[in-house]
């Protein structure tokens, strides 16, 4: 197993991509805290994937530094330090660039950009040297994306802070890499309906939930030893 033994958080676990990304994290030996706003069954329902019983849900709003802070002290407490954090939690709300409110940017940003620079600070000093972040961004943060500018804002922002996340973390040997999905079956893709996305991926088919878990799976393990600072495209060919 890759990650036989390591102790990984996944925020948004409980559903489409996070759910995805936790449990092929247990099917590689990890032992995953399933990180949620609001569906603890369902998180709890993921972290039962793990026979051990070691893996385990928690309460974790990215939108909320006290709620962040709260749950890495309960993190640490359970486990001591963690190996892997994937910071995948996101939302979307799409619309025409001249409809987008004041509201709806400061949520998007809030959660997609925010979250992982509140999440990333609050849980280093309970993260082991050598250890692993996974950012999950969007193939909208790197062309732009479709009745979606405040998200494809974030994620762009979300692509530079990995890059000055790695080299602040390189001193303690803890590598920092993004995956980017291009249009992945899930609630989100959604949003991207009838917009002419798909007809430009070359695989010519949309991306499922696993194939981004299996790339989270290879930059969290010691197969990518060598490998910080960047971004794993996983989009079939949507953007290259």
């Amino acid at each position: 197993m890759l990650l036989n033994g390591k102790i990984a958080l996944v925020t948004g676990a409980s559903r489409n991509i996070g759910r995805a990304i936790a449990l092929g994290l247990i099917a590689e030996g990890a032992h995953v805290i399933a990180a949620c706003r609001t569906e603890l069954d369902a998180a709890e329902e993921v972290a039962r994937a793990d026979t051990s019983g070691k893996s385990c849900a928690i309460v974790m709003d990215v939108a909320d530094r006290d709620s962040i802070h709260t749950a890495a002290a309960q993190i640490a407490k359970k486990y001591g330090k963690i190996n892997i954090l994937v910071n995948n939690a996101g939302i979307n709300k799409p619309e025409d660039f001249d409809k987008i409110s004041d509201d709806d940017w400061d949520d998007v940003l809030n959660v997609n950009l925010k979250g992982p620079f509140r999440v990333v600070q609050e849980l280093l000093p309970h993260m082991n040297d050598g250890g692993s972040i996974v950012n999950i961004s969007s193939v909208s943060g790197q062309y732009g994306g479709p009745r979606t500018t405040h998200y494809a804002v974030s994620k762009a922002g979300l692509n530079t802070l990995t890059h000055n996340l790695a080299i602040f973390c390189a001193k303690r040997n803890i590598r920092v890499n993004t995956v980017s999905p291009g249009l992945i079956a899930s609630e989100m893709a959604a949003a991207a309906k009838g917009l002419g996305v798909e007809d430009k991926i070359l695989l010519g088919r949309m991306g499922t939930p696993q194939e981004v878990a299996d790339a989270v799976n290879f930059l969290a393990s010691d197969k990518a030893s060598y490998i910080t600072a960047q971004t794993l495209n996983v989009n079939g060919g949507l953007y290259f």
